[in-house]
């Protein structure tokens, strides 16, 4: 079963140029291969609606002095490559539900770039030891 899982899902690693940038930017975190989930709440984009939608995935979750990145599938799929610097981080919300585990709430509606182009809520979860730490540095970094 874990090799179907892994053919289906992916190692949850970065590709190596994403790794390789974050690295030259200050590593501060860095978490791959976790098991997790990306749940959908009205959640509409062109070509996609979901509402309740929640799909197995394994994550990547990299965090340097100038970026957050999130990805899915072996690299394959970017779901969050932003700089900090970027206004639309403002609707990334890290929280802590359980311990060991980490929830990042993307609300759509909150992106000032998304308006008519993509809406509703996207929840990234990932099971990890490195949860608190996590949420610690990304609160400390991510627009308000």
């Amino acid at each position: 079963m874990a090799l179907f899982e892994r053919f289906r899902m992916g190692r949850g690693q970065f590709k190596p140029e994403l790794r390789a940038a974050l690295e030259s930017e200050g590593l501060v975190v860095l978490a791959e291969g976790l098991k997790g989930s990306i749940r959908y709440d009205n959640f509409k984009a062109p070509g996609k609606r979901f509402n309740g939608k929640v799909t197995g995935e394994r994550l990547a979750i990299g965090i340097s002095e100038e970026r957050l990145a999130v990805c899915c599938r072996s690299g394959s799929v970017e779901m969050i490559n932003s700089p900090f610097t970027l206004d639309r981080l403002a609707a990334v919300e890290p929280s802590l539900p359980e311990e060991g585990r980490l929830a990042l709430l993307i609300d759509y509606d909150r992106m000032p770039d998304a308006e008519g182009k993509v809406s509703g809520q996207l929840t990234i979860r990932a099971w990890t030891p490195e949860a608190p730490r996590i949420v610690e540095q990304l609160r400390a970094r991510l627009p308000s």
